[in-house]
C-alpha cells in the first residue's frame, strides 16, 4: 500500500493532468474479476481535481464536490517510470 501512494504522489508532482486525462480505464473483465472496489478513500484533491482512490488497488474515480458524489468510471492512474526501468 506504501508503494502505491509513493507513486501517487510521485506521478501528481511529475505529470500535468488536465481536462479530464487521467490515466487508462479499466475494462470490463477487470470489473468482473478483480477488485470490487469496496473500501474507498475520502475525497483527495489534486491540481483542481477530485478523486476517491481504492484502497486495495489504487484505481481512482472522480468526484464532485458540489454533489458530493462520485462520477464516472474507475481508472488506474497514469503510471511514472523510473530511469531503472
Amino acid at each position: 500500500m506504501q508503494l502505491i501512494l509513493e507513486q501517487n504522489k510521485i506521478a501528481a508532482s511529475l505529470i500535468n493532468r488536465t481536462n479530464g486525462s487521467f490515466g487508462k480505464p479499466i475494462g470490463i473483465i477487470a470489473k468482473i474479476f478483480g477488485c470490487w472496489h469496496k473500501d474507498l478513500t475520502r475525497p483527495i484533491t489534486s491540481r483542481r481535481k477530485t478523486y476517491r482512490a481504492c484502497l486495495e488497488c489504487g484505481a481512482r474515480r472522480e468526484f464532485d464536490t458540489e454533489e458530493f458524489r462520485s462520477t464516472g468510471p474507475f481508472y488506474y492512474p497514469p503510471t511514472v517510470k523510473t530511469e531503472d526501468q
